[in-house]
C-alpha cells in the first residue's frame, strides 16, 4: 500500500518538480508523516504561477528537504504542517526573447490546482502551515548581481486578534446571513537581508565606476493577510494585506545611492528592451461559471451579525507599517579634489529618524464614502474636508454647465458611484540632524528638523507630523456616461507639523552637494515612456511651523541676541485661490510704477507680468501652467532670543500674510502682502545682529553660487542657481527703534519708543 501511495504522490508532484522518484519519498501513513529530499522544481510552472514579468526568469529552483505532518483525526482543528529546510532559487534579469512555452504541460500543471468546487478539502488546504528554515534568491543581470534571503520563514493561520489558535476553526469568522467568511493568515520571518552590487568583470564603465554594494537588513517582520470570501463559492471578495517591520537601520553612502540609481536605470533598460516581447501568457485553468459570477461580491441583503460586523471590511487595501527607520547618509569621499573650495565638511554625515511610518493604499473606494473602516484613520479631518469641498465644487460646476434637464437628472444619479484610488502616507514623529563630520563633537550636534512634541500633545487624538494623501478619481461606468460628465482632477493634500526648522548653512551646503551628484546620476537613467503627470489640485498645510536662524557670533557682547525665530500657527499653500473674494490691494498703478523704476535683476519683466496677472487669475481651479501657487497664513510672530531655553524679545507681532509664488525653471518670484499694519520694535542690539545676518546671507548666496560653478566644471552646459525675487507690498509700516546703553530687561514695558516712522501706501522707497 505504501508503494501505491508513493506512486500517486509522484504522479501529482511530477507536474511541479523534475525527476522525482519514489525513492526520494519516505512515508509513514499511519503516523501521517512523509519526507521528500533533493527536489528540483519546474521553473516554467513557477514562472507562470507567479506571473513574473518577461524580463525576470527563474533559471533554477531546488529544495533539499521537505517534511509533511498530517493529523488525520484532527483535520478540522489541526493544520497540515510542511517543514522545508532550504530553498535555493536562481533568477536572471534579461532582455532576451523568452523561449517558447510548452502549453500542454503548463495547462495540466495548473489544472491540478483547480478543484472546481469549494468545500472541506479547500478549507484544509487553506489552513496549511508552512515553515522554511532558509529561503535564498540569487539574481544576476550581467552588470549587476545580488541576493535576497529570508530566515525562519513561517506561514500559518491566526485568530482575528492575530494570536495562535488552539483550534483551526478559530482562524475564521463567518456570517450565515451574508454567506461571508473572513480567514486570517500570517507570514513572518526572523531576518531579511537584501544585497546588490555591480560586477567587476569586463570593461564596462558602469561596472568599474559604480561598484558600491547595497545592503539592507531587517529583523522580525511579518505580513498579516485577511481574506473575505464567499462561503459558498470560495471566491475572494476583498483582501486586507499589512506588512509590519520592526526597526530598520540603513547606512547609505553617496556611492551606494549612485549605485542604486544605476541599478534602477539598468532595470528600466531591461523593461524597455523586453517590451516588444509582450507579457508572459498565464494559462489559467477554466473556472466554473459560479466562481466568476458577477454577483459574487454582493451580499444577500441581510445585515451581518454583530460579531462579524466588528471585523468586517468592505474594500481591498494594502498597508505598510514600519516602527522605526534610522537612515544615515554619508558622502564617503576622502579626496579634497572632489570638494568645492573653502569646504569645511570632511566625510559629512546626516542622520534621519522616522518613528511609525504608515503607508496605506486603497485601490478602489467610493470617493465620498465614510472612512471609519480605514486602518488607524481618524475621520473627519482637514483632508476629508478638502476632498468633500472639491467634489461639491466640481459637481456644482457640472450641473451649472449642463443645460438639458434629463442629463442633469442622470448626472445626479450616477455621481454617487464615483470611485477613487487613494494613497495615504503618514509619519508619527521625525527628526533630521544637521550634518556632522569627523571633527564634530557630541555637544555640537543640533537638529535641522524636528517635530514639536510639546505642541503635538495639545492636539486631540493621534497627531502625525506628516500626513499626505493622494486621490485619483474614476467612474466604473465611464464608457456609458454622458459626455459632459468629467471626473475631478487628482487631489493631493499634505499636512505638515508642528515642527521646528533650523537654518544651518553648513547643512544646506552639504545637502546641495549631495543633491547635485544624485541629480547627475538620475539624469543618466533611461526611464520607459510614461504619460505626463496630470494636473492636480494641491494643498499644503503647515501647522505651527517655527523657523530658527542663527545670528552671527554674539560672543563680543552678551546683550547681542543669538537666534531669530519666525513662528506661525498655520500656513496654507495651494494652486487654487484661497477664496473667491481674495484680492491683493496693493496691485495698483502705484506699485507697477515703482516696479518699473526699480532696477530688478534678470527676470524683472517676468515678475511684472506675474504680478499683473494676480487679480485676474485668482479663480483658477488647477495649475494651467504648473507654476502658480497661492499662500495665506495666520498672524506671523518674529522674535529674538539668547538660546533655546531663554525668553524671547518680540520683533514683529500679529501680521497675517497673503501672497503668491511663481515657480519657473530659473527663477522663483515671491509676492507677499501683509493684511494688517506691520509693526516692528527693534532695539540697538537686534538691529546690529540683523544687519550682520543680512551680510552673512549675502555671502552665503555667493558661496553657493561658487560651489555650483565648481560642480558644473567640465560640463557643456552649466546649471544656474535659480534667482529668487521677493516683493513685499506694505500698505503701512510702523518701526519703533529703541536706543539704550544698558541691559534690556524689558524694553517693551519700561522703555518708550524714541522714533516711530510711518510708511504709507504711496511711499515705496526707503
Amino acid at each position: 500500500m505504501t508503494s501505491i501511495i508513493k506512486n500517486q504522490i509522484v504522479k501529482h508532484l511530477s507536474k511541479f518538480a523534475k525527476n522525482i522518484t519514489p525513492d526520494q519519498i519516505s512515508l509513514d501513513v499511519l503516523k501521517g508523516k512523509s519526507e521528500l529530499k533533493n527536489i528540483v522544481l519546474n521553473e516554467e510552472v513557477l514562472t507562470e504561477v507567479l506571473e513574473l514579468p518577461v524580463w525576470l526568469r527563474i533559471r533554477k529552483a531546488t529544495c533539499n528537504r521537505v517534511a509533511v505532518k498530517i493529523q488525520w483525526m484532527k483535520l478540522k482543528s489541526a493544520p497540515i504542517e510542511l517543514f522545508i529546510d532550504e530553498i535555493q532559487v536562481d533568477i536572471i534579469l534579461t532582455a532576451e526573447k523568452p523561449p517558447p512555452k510548452k502549453k500542454g504541460a503548463s495547462m495540466n500543471a495548473l489544472s491540478a490546482m483547480d478543484t472546481g468546487s469549494y468545500g472541506f478539502a479547500n478549507k484544509v488546504v487553506e489552513g496549511m502551515s508552512l515553515y522554511v528554515n532558509t529561503l535564498e534568491i540569487h539574481f544576476d543581470s550581467g552588470a549587476f548581481g545580488g541576493s535576497f534571503m529570508l530566515s525562519r520563514l513561517s506561514v500559518d493561520s491566526r485568530t482575528p486578534g492575530w494570536q495562535h489558535p488552539h483550534d483551526l476553526r478559530y482562524s475564521r469568522i463567518s456570517c450565515p446571513n451574508t454567506n461571508r467568511t473572513i480567514m486570517y493568515k500570517q507570514i513572518s520571518w526572523q531576518l531579511l537581508r537584501i544585497e546588490a552590487s555591480a560586477h567587476n568583470e569586463g570593461e564596462s564603465a558602469q561596472r568599474n565606476v559604480i561598484n558600491a554594494p547595497l545592503r539592507l537588513i531587517t529583523s522580525n517582520g511579518r505580513i498579516r493577510i485577511a481574506l473575505k470570501k464567499n462561503s459558498t463559492e470560495g471566491a475572494v471578495i476583498h483582501a486586507r494585506i499589512m506588512m509590519i517591520l520592526e526597526d530598520i537601520l540603513w547606512v547609505a553612502t553617496l556611492p551606494q545611492l549612485q549605485s542604486a540609481i544605476a541599478f534602477y536605470s539598468h532595470i528600466m533598460k531591461l523593461v524597455k528592451a523586453s517590451a516588444g516581447f509582450g507579457n508572459v501568457e498565464v494559462l489559467l485553468p477554466a473556472r466554473t461559471p459560479s466562481s466568476l459570477a458577477p454577483n459574487a461580491d454582493r451580499d444577500s441583503g441581510l445585515a451581518p451579525n454583530k460579531n462579524f460586523a466588528v471585523f468586517d471590511f468592505n474594500q481591498t487595501s494594502y498597508h505598510l507599517n514600519v516602527k522605526k527607520i534610522d537612515l544615515h547618509l554619508c558622502d564617503d569621499a576622502h579626496s579634497p579634489e572632489v570638494y568645492p573650495p573653502e569646504w569645511d565638511i570632511e566625510s559629512g554625515a546626516m542622520q534621519v529618524t522616522l518613528h511609525t511610518l504608515l503607508i496605506d493604499v486603497y485601490p478602489k473606494t467610493p470617493a465620498a464614502a465614510d472612512r471609519s473602516k480605514w486602518v488607524r484613520y481618524a475621520s473627519p479631518n482637514p483632508v476629508t474636508n478638502f476632498l468633500e469641498q472639491n467634489l461639491k465644487h466640481h459637481f456644482a460646476r457640472l450641473i451649472e454647465n449642463t443645460v438639458d434637464e434629463t442629463t442633469r437628472v442622470r448626472l445626479t444619479r450616477v455621481w454617487p458611484q464615483l470611485m477613487s484610488f487613494n494613497v495615504v502616507f503618514r509619519v508619527l514623529d521625525m527628526s533630521v540632524q544637521c550634518v556632522s563630520d569627523m571633527q564634530t563633537k557630541r555637544d555640537s550636534l543640533f537638529n535641522l528638523f524636528e517635530s514639536d512634541s510639546e505642541a503635538k500633545r495639545k492636539f486631540p487624538g493621534e497627531q502625525f507630523v506628516l500626513h499626505a494623501e493622494f486621490a485619483n478619481f474614476f467612474h466604473p461606468m465611464s464608457d456609458s456616461l454622458p459626455v459632459c460628465l468629467t471626473v475631478p482632477p487628482p487631489l493631493t493634500h499634505v499636512q505638515f507639523g508642528p515642527f521646528m526648522l533650523l537654518f544651518d548653512k553648513r547643512t544646506i551646503r552639504w545637502i546641495l552637494y549631495v543633491a547635485h551628484h544624485l541629480t547627475v546620476a538620475l539624469s543618466q537613467v533611461e526611464a520607459p515612456d510614461m504619460e505626463p503627470m496630470p494636473i492636480t489640485d494641491l494643498k499644503v498645510d503647515l501647522l505651527m511651523p517655527r523657523v530658527v536662524l542663527r545670528l552671527p557670533d554674539p560672543s563680543s557682547d552678551s546683550r547681542l541676541p543669538h537666534r531669530l525665530t519666525l513662528s506661525l500657527s498655520t500656513l496654507s499653500i495651494s494652486n487654487r485661490s484661497i477664496d473667491e473674494q481674495n484680492s491683493f490691494t496693493m496691485l495698483d498703478t502705484h506699485l507697477m510704477d515703482f516696479l518699473h523704476e526699480l532696477a530688478l535683476p534678470t527676470g524683472k519683466d517676468i515678475l511684472r507680468s506675474d504680478l499683473l496677472q494676480l487679480n485676474s487669475n485668482l479663480t483658477v481651479s488647477g495649475l494651467e501652467e504648473g507654476d502658480q501657487l497661492w499662500l495665506h497664513s495666520s498672524p506671523l510672530w518674529v522674535e529674538t532670543d539668547h538660546g533655546p531655553d531663554t525668553k524671547g524679545l518680540l520683533l514683529i507681532t500679529d501680521v497675517p500674510l497673503k501672497g503668491s509664488l511663481t515657480i519657473r525653471k530659473d527663477q522663483l518670484n515671491i509676492f507677499v502682502e501683509p493684511q494688517t499694519t506691520l509693526s516692528a520694535i527693534v532695539d540697538h542690539f537686534q538691529l546690529l545682529q540683523l544687519l550682520r545676518l543680512s551680510d552673512d546671507i549675502s555671502k552665503f548666496a555667493d558661496l553657493i553660487s561658487t560651489d555650483q560653478k565648481f560642480l558644473d566644471k567640465g560640463k557643456t552646459t552649466e546649471s544656474s542657481v535659480p534667482a529668487v525675487l521677493l516683493v513685499a507690498a506694505l500698505a503701512q509700516a510702523k518701526v519703533h527703534l529703541l536706543l539704550t546703553h544698558g541691559p534690556l530687561s524689558s524694553p517693551y514695558e519700561a522703555c518708550p519708543a524714541i522714533n516711530e516712522p510711518t510708511l504709507d501706501s504711496n511711499s515705496y522707497s526707503g
